[in-house]
């Protein structure tokens, strides 16, 4: 393609350009990828000790997306356990930080080193051997998936009988952080192509 202008031509080559916004495009999306936004249609509910008998003060977060468990953990908000029924959490647990799972009942809100994988049901009673709190948890996760696996492996299970969803977390959606270098990497990436392609070397004067 040739544009007039003045005396001469300037000459432009649209393989290059077209190859440096290629390269744009594509790293603009992995950042955006990265970044976005991990709620989906998933609802975060706070689970903490019932009204009265707090004794550890603590709580860890609940991802429901099915529509009858999210009014339940509603109805347990807006009615109490009592009235409600099937107050008690059973769930699924895995070791490490997802980013969201927390204590919201301490300063700063520090995550668990575990998080629940998969939500089993709510109900009115549970086993003793799932019976506990966020922080026991805490303090042994590999010895709690151990003793709770049902034979998963590494998938653990809780049921904790004086715990019940208080609160739902309104917050902004949760981001999942990019990996380390991760934007970094990105954009370091599109600076090499551009080099490369020199876009600006495709202008050219035409005598």
């Amino acid at each position: 393609m040739v544009v007039r202008k003045g005396r001469g031509s300037v000459r432009v080559s649209r393989g290059s350009f077209r190859g440096a916004f290629f390269a744009a495009c594509v790293s603009a999306f992995v950042v955006a990828a990265w970044a976005a936004p991990a709620r989906g249609g998933i609802v975060y509910f706070v689970v903490a000790e019932r009204e009265g008998v707090a004794e550890h003060h603590d709580s860890f977060v609940l991802p429901l997306s099915a529509d009858s468990d999210v009014a339940h953990a509603r109805d347990l908000i807006a009615r109490g356990p009592d009235a409600a029924g099937a107050p008690i959490v059973f769930a699924e647990v895995v070791a490490g930080s997802d980013g969201i799972n927390r204590n919201t009942l301490a300063p700063g809100e520090p995550l668990w080193n575990w998080h629940v994988s998969g939500f089993e049901s709510f109900g009115d009673f549970g086993i003793e051997l799932v019976d506990g709190n966020p922080t026991y948890l805490e303090s042994d996760v590999p010895g709690w998936i151990r003793n709770t696996n049902r034979g998963s492996g590494d998938v653990g299970h809780i049921g904790f009988w004086n715990y019940t969803v208080v609160s739902e977390l309104n917050t902004a959606p949760v981001t999942v952080p990019l990996p380390a270098g991760a934007a970094t990497g990105a954009i370091g990436l599109l600076a090499v192509v551009i080099a490369n392609l020199r876009p600006w070397a495709a202008w050219r004067k035409v005598r």
